[in-house]
């Protein structure tokens, strides 16, 4: 006879919350500089877009997504030793990449600080094979590589140094729910007294990771996740 057993699932709740710029100009202002309402139309949704992303890696889930870094899923490598500040070494790469879950390797991506990139380009193994591939060269596409996956210059992550400085995430295992776009309005009664008309964007959206802890493998002893950072080194 087959033995029964009862799996054990989690509930993920998002709800929708919103992200939202405001913005006013003179009657005056937009007659007068005619690409400005142009400019603003096209500058303020990256903006939004902008916060969302920033949201991705770092938001608090209060108000606002669950970043990856703020999520338990995240696996924490140590540095090296007694390895100096403010530094990446090859040690510190080849940890992280042992720590990646299995299936996400074929997805990751390596997001990294700009200031970290000179860390990267010395980088050789054992046998001084380089590791960081620059574009146009033997990478063959518009990304450096490390690990022969691409590596994203990304602003939202944290300074050289400082945990999140280089990032290795499989952005497939994130859930990230959004409701009819970014929507814009405008108005010339909110400020009618004054002359002035009012822009307004909103965009509704939520996210968090699908995981809700690392896992920790059948055989083995470290733990593993699509979401690995570099602790601090100060």
């Amino acid at each position: 006879a087959l033995t029964s057993s009862e799996p054990t699932f989690a509930q993920i709740e998002l709800t929708l919350k919103k992200l939202a710029a405001l913005f006013y100009a003179t009657e005056e202002l937009l007659m007068d500089q005619t690409a400005l309402a142009g400019l603003v139309e096209r500058v303020v949704p990256q903006e939004l877009t902008f916060m969302l992303e920033n949201s991705i890696l770092g938001g608090s889930g209060s108000g606002q997504p669950l970043g990856i870094s703020n999520s338990a899923a995240v696996v924490t490598q140590a540095k090296k030793g007694s390895q100096a500040a403010t530094t990446i070494v090859t040690d510190n790469v080849t940890n992280m990449w042992s720590r990646l879950w299995g299936p996400s390797r074929a997805n990751a991506v390596w997001l990294i600080n700009q200031d970290a990139e000179p860390q990267l380009s010395t980088m050789a193994d054992a046998n001084g094979n380089a590791l960081y591939i620059p574009p146009g060269g033997l990478s063959d596409t518009p990304y450096s590589r490390l690990f022969n996956r691409p590596v994203l210059m990304s602003e939202y992550c944290a300074t050289l140094g400082t945990v999140g400085d280089i990032q290795l995430v499989d952005l497939s295992q994130y859930f990230l729910i959004e409701k009819g776009g970014i929507r814009a309005d405008s108005s010339m009664s909110v400020r009618f007294l004054y002359d002035e008309r009012a822009f307004r964007w909103m965009l509704r959206c939520d996210g968090q990771p699908t995981w809700n802890s690392a896992l920790t493998p059948l055989n083995g002893t470290n733990t593993l996740s699509p979401f690995i950072n570099l602790a601090t080194r100060s």
